[in-house]
């Protein structure tokens, strides 16, 4: 491989990956995306899997917060109208049944942990582990990702919050 006519070494990564990619939905319309958007969050939820959905404008991020609020699920919303929480909510965004809406996700500088943001001290250590099992029996991280971005980098970026350092 070449880059700017310089010579790129491949490192693999530590461990295997054990995402899952399928493949993309098509719908006729917008509003049956939506739903069945609402739909896979809803399934999610009822599991304490986290859900990561990912939008690739404020406006898309605000329509399915708007339908998940309709259908009575707790959300966090991540765009640019959030700057100033938005590594508390990167930080529990791999909490069981953590719901988060993020406007073109990209590494944000904070990792998603499955089980959420682990705390110091020993009782909430064995609490944060009681919560890592429940995420990686529920299958860790679900990632939706709305549309395709104009950026492929953007969608890779995206799926690569999920199975990282060989989590689920």
């Amino acid at each position: 491989l070449d880059i700017y006519d310089l010579e790129v070494v491949v490192i693999p990564s530590n461990t295997q990956s054990v995402r899952i990619d399928d493949s993309d939905l098509i719908f006729g319309t917008t509003l049956e995306k939506f739903d069945a958007i609402a739909a896979d969050v809803n399934k999610c939820q009822q599991t304490h899997q986290p859900v990561l959905v990912g939008t690739s404008s404020i406006e898309t991020s605000e329509a399915i917060s708007k339908l998940l609020k309709k259908n009575n699920i707790s959300h966090e919303v991540l765009n640019a109208k959030q700057h100033q929480r938005e590594a508390e909510i990167i930080a529990n965004a791999g909490a069981p049944g953590a719901v988060t809406i993020a406007t073109n996700m990209a590494g944000r500088g904070t990792d998603i942990v499955l089980g959420g943001k682990q705390n110091e001290g020993d009782e909430q250590t064995l609490e944060w582990r009681e919560k890592h099992k429940t995420v990686i029996e529920a299958g860790g991280l679900h990632i939706i990702g709305t549309e395709r971005n104009e950026s492929r980098r953007v969608d890779n970026q995206l799926r690569g919050r999920s199975a990282r350092q060989g989590d689920v």
